[in-house]
């Protein structure tokens, strides 16, 4: 009996092993002291009578069942263990594989990544490069580990990289960006843009995140922009001719940001009176247009460009005029208008001989308007372009009846020849006089002396022309008047003979 108690405690002590360790420790020392008490009773010779012996298998046989049941219970323990460990394990692989494919997508997607990734310390030395240096900068990704950031920056830029990353070190998160100078592997300096973030909190980096690009092309477009200006300036200076930038502030305000040196000709005033108070601060727009001027302003948030004429107030307070051409621009990070050049033109000789040109052309329409004389302007296709009040008076037809048409005056049969007068004169010929007999609104006719000249614009291209008529009836009367006197003055005796009777009876005197 007692070596069957000893085979069913060894099987126990074999499947403890499957047990966790907290089990495990306490059925061991539970056998082991079963094992010592059965020890013990087998050495012991004070059996002193079988009952007794009986009644200690007896209860053997008791805490055998008893560790039948609890090693039972105990298998099932572990095999619940076990089934829960390996869905541990497959859950854990299955992790690790979703962990491995998505370091390398980050791998991969590093790999093609255009702009540099980098991770610095915080003595600025170098912990990770991505492989864009290697396209950007022709170093390898590891080449630059442990070597400090700022030993390939430009001594020129290299102050202003050290203030911004120990601003980095103060402040953590996304910094602004910082452009500077890089030295190329091959020797070259290379633009570039960068923009840190800070993550000496988080624990899973402890570092500072830099993410830079190369900006080369932007740069020379930027500086072929500034020398552009440059020039312009130049030359715009050696005129009479004036450029101006202004900077438009976030809340819409406009800051002169520079004006070249001919804006003290054009205005008396030096360039820094501007730049420093602003175009309204000086007054320099005309009153009557600065209206018209903030209006403009106001527009150029949605109208790129335009160009207008105004008028502006010298130093001595004499009127100026200038034509000016500008242009907004457009900043689509920020998406409104951050910038406004322009080129104001000196155009007070030209705007005074318009104001010439008018008044004389204001004077002639009077003329016209007043003039004893019918006058009528035809273009090129012979329609009515001027009709004067004496042409209505003598005619019948009013300017609105025949503007645009073809004058109505002309005698049913006479058109060609009216219209071989108009070649005549559009072909420069000039009409220095000639009888004419033309309609009249009530159907009668009126006998006229015409004059006729082309009219040409400023090129000397000929657009139409002028014809001006002279009534004739008045001087038809007085040249038969005239006829008459000298019919009577042809006369043998006088025209009162005729009126007086001769005598019946004569008498002749001795």
């Amino acid at each position: 009996m007692l070596e069957k108690i000893f085979q069913h405690l060894q099987a126990l002590k074999s499947q403890a092993s499957q047990l966790p360790p907290a089990q495990q420790g306490i059925l061991t020392k539970t056998l082991e002291n079963l094992s010592n008490s059965l020890q013990k009773l087998a050495a012991s010779s004070q059996f002193e009578s079988a009952t007794n012996n009986v009644a200690k298998l007896v209860e053997l046989e008791k805490s055998n069942r008893i560790l039948e049941r609890t090693s039972a219970q105990q298998g099932s323990l572990v095999r619940q263990l076990q089934e829960q460990l390996d869905k541990e394990i497959s859950h854990h692989r299955r992790n690790n594989q979703a962990l491995t494919k998505t370091e390398a997508k980050l791998q991969k997607m590093l790999r093609n990544y255009p702009d540099i990734i980098s991770i610095l310390e915080p003595d600025g030395r170098v912990r990770y490069h991505s492989f864009a240096v290697a396209r950007v900068l022709g170093y390898k990704p590891e080449a630059g580990i442990g070597k400090v950031h700022g030993e390939l920056i430009h001594p020129d830029d290299l102050l202003a990289w050290q203030a911004y990353f120990g601003k980095l070190l103060e402040h953590p998160g996304i910094a602004k960006p910082i452009e500077y100078r890089v030295r190329h592997a091959d020797g070259s300096w290379v633009y570039m843009e960068a923009v840190g973030n800070s993550l000496l909190q988080d624990y899973n980096i402890h570092g500072i995140v830099m993410s830079s690009r190369e900006i080369g092309e932007r740069k020379q477009a930027e500086l072929a922009i500034k020398e552009s200006e440059f020039h312009y300036r130049i030359m715009s200076q050696i005129t009479s001719d004036f450029a101006y930038s202004f900077r438009v502030a976030a809340d819409g305000k406009f800051v002169c940001e520079w004006v070249t040196e001919a804006f003290a000709r054009c205005t008396g005033r030096l360039p820094e009176e501007l730049t420093a108070g602003g175009w309204w601060s000086l007054e320099l727009a005309h009153p009557d247009d600065r209206k018209m001027l903030l209006e403009q302003l106001t527009d150029c948030t949605s109208i790129r460009t335009g160009n207008n004429e105004y008028r502006i107030l010298n130093k001595k307070g004499e009127v100026r005029w200038v034509r000016d051409c500008w242009q907004a621009v457009w900043d689509k990070t920020e998406g409104r208008i951050v910038r406004l050049w322009g080129a104001c033109q000196e155009i007070t000789d030209r705007k005074q001989v318009e104001l010439q040109l008018q008044l004389a052309k204001e004077l002639l329409q009077a003329q016209i308007e007043s003039a004893p004389l019918a006058i009528i302007c035809t273009d090129t296709n012979g329609k009515v372009t001027v009709w004067n009040p004496m042409a209505e008076k003598i005619f019948g037809w009013s300017v609105t009846q025949v503007l645009e048409q073809i004058e109505p005056n002309i005698p049913q049969g006479k058109e060609q020849d009216f219209e071989a007068i108009l070649k005549s004169m559009l072909n420069g010929k000039v009409q220095n006089g000639c009888e004419v007999s033309l309609l009249k609104k009530d159907g009668g006719s009126i006998d006229l002396w015409l004059f006729a000249a082309p009219v040409q614009d400023a090129s000397g291209k000929t657009i139409g022309c002028i014809k001006i008529f002279s009534d004739l009836s008045e001087r038809k009367r007085i040249e038969s008047e005239r006829h008459k006197l000298v019919g009577l003055q042809n006369m043998e005796e006088p025209f009162w003979v005729r009126y007086i009777s001769p005598p019946t009876n004569t008498r002749k005197i001795h």
